[in-house]
């Protein structure tokens, strides 16, 4: 007879021995297995969806050693309307990272803190994700028979998704989530936390115990930014270094001494002009920072006293024509990607293989900007308000908005800047399209940088794959680098996630049965 008519009490007597018997293997497996027969409890995973067993080893040689990332930052708004993005939406074929954002400084206490717990743990995007696999005409059954024990919320869906790769199980599976931590709404917080000794300790207790127990591969350090008083740029490099030991302590009682296991990894969005990339101690911090993820974008907004576009990659013609290694040694603001990106290099000696390439899937605008009929450039001009269509977000537009309606997307070569203006309204917005993101794809392998990554995903076009910046950037890009597997690929991390959290942590009822399949 199948499993399914099988009367409920055996099931459950079969579940509840399979309970049994983790929790013994917990209790008695530092003392015990110490020697090769440590690997024979659980030699591989099954992934789940899929009716065979599959051993971890096999998801090291997916796509070659070689490639460059290409990332994500995922925000916890995005699932709400009108923007309505999931992670189940994401091509994750395309991608190595996702940064998840944001978790958030209670600067009072240290602590670390969800900033959106409906939308990070309690929301239940498996009926949206079944829906999808019909449409992909991808098998589903497991989905709607694993209700129980799916993690739920963002959070839960993105480990789902990364350890079985059922949108795409030749390439789906191969990616970090990382923790986002702080932000530009968070900013205030960092002062205070780091002035007591005490909440230091907490934070960094906090961000590595918050990471491991949801899942994450990393943390992404994003203080917008430390003021130039000698003591708050000391105290960010005390944090990486904090973190960086506890990442050490962690891995070495996951893996006890385990050579070539997976590693967490700790980036940091980082300021992309000379004004804030000088209070930083870069030499010191790149001891520990294991990829920069340079912010190259928002160089212009309604801040600023004209027009400009907001995520170029030189600013004007002398660049376009100039070695792409330029020495930026001039004393102005450096107000383009490629002046942030050649200080990092030549100034502060950073290796090019740990810099990623911020690019927009947003624009910034301006409105009545006074310009005339014959101009072909609307930089430089003074304006009046900034307008927007990014619900929230002043003087922003997704990139999945723009061009504005009745207006042209044009490109700037000179500035490498897609941008749109309604003669209207004399409405500007300079944005990343798909021409300079291809622009910007050949940059980054002629400079030797580690990769690129985009704030944020729900501004792309994730319907039209023509309009697609993730796609115009793979596509140039060629290989992406999908080698680095999680560290919850193996099963050292997932024994060790229920030896410390028990059997009702929010992903052990889902690793249990990621175990039991494997038996």
């Amino acid at each position: 007879m199948h499993w399914h008519n099988q009367p409920w009490f055996n099931h459950s007597i079969i579940l509840a021995f399979i309970i049994a018997s983790i929790v013994i293997e917990m209790c008695f497996y530092r003392k015990i297995f110490k020697s090769s027969a440590e690997h024979d409890v659980l030699d591989h995973v099954h992934e789940v969806g899929d009716g065979s067993l599959q051993q971890f080893k096999d998801h090291h040689t997916v796509i070659g050693d070689e490639g460059y990332t290409s990332g994500l930052y995922y925000s916890d708004w995005s699932p709400y309307p009108p923007r309505k993005h999931f992670p189940h939406d994401i091509d994750f074929s395309k991608v190595s990272h996702i940064y998840y954002a944001f978790f958030l400084i209670d600067g009072h206490t240290g602590e670390l803190k969800s900033s959106d717990e409906w939308s990070d743990f309690q929301m239940d995007l498996y009926k949206p994700l079944a829906v999808k696999l019909n449409q992909l005409q991808l098998k589903n059954d497991d989905v709607h028979a694993s209700m129980g024990v799916l993690p739920k919320g963002c959070v839960g869906e993105l480990f789902y998704l990364r350890h079985t790769g059922i949108l795409d199980r030749d390439k789906g599976r191969h990616f970090k989530v990382m923790m986002a931590v702080g932000g530009w709404s968070n900013r205030d917080q960092w002062p205070k936390m780091v002035r007591d000794p005490r909440r230091v300790e907490n934070f960094i207790n906090s961000c590595v115990e918050t990471m491991f127990k949801y899942g994450f591969d990393g943390i992404d350090l994003d203080w917008e930014f430390p003021q130039n008083d000698g003591f708050e740029p000391r105290m960010y490099l005390e944090l990486a270094r904090k973190m960086r030991l506890k990442f050490d302590e962690l891995e070495e009682v996951i893996f006890a001494g385990e050579p070539n296991h997976p590693k967490f990894q700790l980036s940091m969005a980082t300021p992309a002009f000379k004004d804030k990339l000088n209070v930083l101690p870069i030499k010191e911090l790149d001891r520990y920072i294991d990829v920069w993820n340079m912010m190259t974008y928002d160089y212009h907004g309604e801040w600023s006293p004209v027009t400009g576009y907001h995520c170029n990659l030189y600013d004007g013609p002398v660049k376009v024509h100039s070695q792409y290694k330029h020495d930026s040694s001039s004393d102005d603001e450096g107000l383009d990607a490629n002046s942030a990106i050649s200080d990092m290099i030549n100034r502060f000696g950073v290796d090019s293989r740990k810099i990623t390439l911020g690019m927009a899937a947003y624009g910034r605008g301006f409105t009545h900007v006074k310009a005339s009929s014959n101009d072909k450039r609307f930089i430089d001009k003074s304006f009046h308000g900034v307008g927007g269509a990014s619900e929230g977000e002043p003087g922003m537009w997704l990139y999945n908005q723009l061009p504005i309606k009745g207006s042209k997307e044009e490109y700037d070569p000179e500035y490498v800047s897609g941008f749109c203006f309604d003669h209207k309204t004399k409405t500007f917005v300079g944005y990343d399209n798909v021409e300079s993101v291809k622009v910007k794809a050949d940059y980054v392998k002629e400079m030797g940088l580690r990769g690129g990554f985009w704030w944020e995903s729900c501004g792309d076009n994730h319907i039209d794959p023509q309009r697609s910046l993730l796609n115009a950037f793979t596509g140039r890009i060629k290989t992406i680098a999908k080698n680095e597997n999680s560290v919850y690929h193996k099963p050292e991390a997932l024994r060790y996630y229920l030896e410390k959290f028990g059997q009702d942590e929010f992903l052990s009822p889902f690793i249990i049965r990621i175990i039991s399949k494997s038996h």
